[in-house]
Parts: C-alpha cells; structure tokens; sequence
C-alpha cells in the first residue's frame, strides 16, 4: 500500500495561495493583451505627483501647466491635489526608489490581491471552508467594478482600490474583535473615500451593542468604546491639519475648489442631484442590439448589474426579514449601506468614465460583511451561477474599456 504523503501547509493557506496566484496571473495575462502595461506608470497617477511634490518640501504641485489633464484644485493661485492623501502617503517608498516613475498599475493590481486576501479570511473567519471563501473572495474582488479599477493605476482607482483594503480590513479586524484597530483602518479608509465616514459610527455601535450585557447597559457600553476613537481622532486630525495648511479649512480636501465644481451652480454636492443620480444608478440599463451589448461610459449604469454582489446582499437581507432573523449588525450595515448610497447621489458626478458604476463599489465591503454571516455555509446554486457570470462582465468590461473606451 502506498503511504500518504503528509502535506504541513493547512489546507486554508494552499487555497490561498491558489487563489493569489490565479488573480495575479490573470493581471499579468490581462496586461500583456493592454500591451504590457502592468509593471508601468499611469499618467494618472498624480498621488505620486504629490508625493514627489512632498519630497520638495511642498504640499502644493509645482509646474501645473505640465498637467493640466488632471485634477488639480486652484486656490489662492496655487494648484494642488484634490483627492485624500492616504494613497500618497503608501506611495512614499515607492517615490523614494522609483521618483516619478512609479509602477501605479502594478501597485493597484497589488491592492486587488491585498483584498482578495482580507475577503477570503473574512469567510474563513465566519465558518467558511477554504474553497467557499475564495469563491466569495474572488466574486468579492474580481466580480465588480474593482476588477476594472485595479488594472489602472490612475488616481480615481487607486483611491477606490486603496479604500476596499482599508474597509475589509476593518470588517476582518472587527469579527475578530480588534475593535481599536478595525475603527483605525475605517479612519484610513477616510483618507481615500471620505463617505467611508459613514460606518465609523456603524461600527463604533455595533461594539457598544454586543458588549452591552457585560458592561451593565448600552450607555455604560459605549462610554467603554473609548479606545475605540483614539486612533480615528489622531488619523482625523492629521487629516484636518494637512487641510488647514494647504486650503485654511480643516474639512476641505480640496475637491471644492475644483474648477468643474467652482463653475457648478449648485457645486458639488446638492439636493437636486438626488433624484437624477439615483435614476441612473437604478435605471439606466445595459441593452443588447445586433448581436454587441451597449452601455453608457460616463456616468455609469445600473450598479447591481456591474456588481451583483449586491443582489445576493439583498436576497440575504430579505430571506432574513421573512425568517425574523435580523440582527443588530444586519440592520445598522443596512442602514449604511442605504446612507452612503444616497450621499453619493448628492455628488454632481457619479465617476465620470468608467465600467458599470464604481462608487458603489465602496459599499462593497459591508454588504460582503452580511454575505459572512453565521447563516448559510455554502453558497446556492444559483448564487455560484451569478458569481461565475459577475467575474465573467467585468473581465469582459476591463478589456472592453481598454480596447473601445
């Protein structure tokens, strides 16, 4: 009889690997038919404009008339960054060994495999075989518009890629009961998609509620959550003083003094972008006509087709309703959800050019949250169907904007 083989690498980590080294084959694939672009610099990567910008001593970008293609805010004469620094800040050991020349796409393709990673332990942690969890991982990373957005590595992308790290790193740290730390990367998240401000206090209650019986009460329980704010505080307030210094404003991260937004009437954000915006991201519909699908490149479209892990979310949270299983979690999750997909229709934009809608990408990490409950081990047939075709769109929809976009 031939005698096993004993294998000392768990089975988790092996699937994990496999799971790392199919994604990263298939940037690596993806960007040899984009013309070898993954190892290269973005020309919309001005986070390392910035950061190059820092290493000068400065927080404002010098020769602006070299990029005028990008987006730059204009105050008191000077042109600086408008988007969050968090990106520039994980950029500085790059800049530091490439200068200008950094390798951005190769850097959010890293972030797409950084992500991948979190999902899958979030699965694991909840009780999901290996197998199930890079299922859900891959759908989690590869099966919305991230897929798309960690091929380039230009600056609206890297924000967004960066932020999902963030995010599913707080969810990770959360279900492991690191509370501090998962508020911590909630507050970094921040600093690359501002409404991810939104789960902060989504979070900050649902520690105060499941501690609620051993601190005597719900009150007691959230004066206990103090350490809880210690690193969002010291996060927001290096956020608000780099703000201060560059726009003598503590809130404004520079967006507003974009020329695009200076010239609105209504500026950047406001109520009568609601109903527009929400008309789009619900209705507008991808259509099929002599023989080649057909979808808007601006603006975006019906943001469950791009990202369909959002109709699992949904049938998990009405399959939970009809049961009276909702929980605390589920409920608040919910309501942010629901919060930041609003807040984003009261922008003017909604991503401009783009595959499917990306800023509900950010929602992304909650609602794969509520996906990892305790509740169904496996996933239906149906939903590996979706999954599979979800992955399937925006493969397709990554090489679509590269070749005709």
């Amino acid at each position: 009889m031939q005698k096993r083989i004993h294998n000392p690498i768990p089975s988790r980590f092996r699937t994990l690997a496999a799971l790392l080294l199919v994604m990263g084959a298939g940037y690596f694939f993806m960007s040899d038919l984009m013309e070898g672009t993954l190892f290269q610099h973005h020309y919309w990567d001005s986070y390392t404009l910035q950061t190059w910008n820092w290493f000068q001593g400065r927080t404002w970008i010098a020769e602006p008339e070299k990029y005028e293609y990008l987006e730059l805010a204009i105050y008191q004469g000077r042109y600086y960054l408008s988007f969050p620094p968090l990106p520039s800040v994980v950029l500085v050991p790059f800049v530091a060994v490439f200068g200008m020349d950094t390798p951005s796409n190769l850097i959010v393709a890293l972030y797409g495999l950084v992500s991948a990673a979190l999902a899958y332990l979030i699965m694991l942690r909840r009780g999901r075989t290996p197998a199930v969890s890079a299922f859900w991982a891959l759908v989690c990373v590869w099966g919305c518009n991230m897929m798309f957005m960690t091929t380039i590595g230009g600056v609206w992308f890297q924000a967004q890629a960066l932020n999902m790290v963030m995010c599913l790193g707080a969810v990770l740290c959360a279900l492991e009961g690191k509370k501090a730390l998962s508020t911590t990367f909630l507050a970094l998240a921040v600093g690359c998609r501002p409404l991810s401000a939104v789960f902060l206090p989504a979070f900050a209650f649902l520690f105060a509620w499941d501690e609620r019986e051993e601190r005597g009460g719900f009150w007691k329980s959230c004066l206990a959550q103090w350490r809880c704010l210690v690193g969002p505080i010291l996060i927001g307030a290096c956020y608000m003083a780099y703000n201060y210094v560059r726009f003598d404003d503590p809130l404004e991260f520079g967006h507003n003094y974009l020329p695009e937004f200076m010239r609105a009437e209504h500026g950047q954000f406001h109520w009568s972008y609601l109903l527009p915006n929400l008309k789009q991201l619900l209705f507008t519909p991808v259509t099929f006509a002599d023989g080649r699908l057909s979808f808007p490149l601006y603006q975006g479209f019906m943001f469950f087709v791009a990202n369909p892990l959002f109709i699992v979310w949904a049938v998990r949270c009405v399959r939970n309703a009809a049961k009276k299983q909702v929980s605390a979690e589920g409920l608040v999750l919910a309501a942010g959800i629901v919060a930041t997909l609003l807040l984003t229709c009261l922008h003017r934009t909604l991503g401009a050019w783009q595959f499917g809608a990306r800023y509900t990408c950010d929602m992304i990490p909650f609602a794969y949250m509520t996906l990892a409950d305790r509740g169904t081990k496996r996933p239906a047939s149906w939903e590996l169907a979706l999954g599979g075709l979800a992955v399937a769109f925006n493969v397709y929809g990554a090489m679509y904007m590269y070749m005709y976009g």
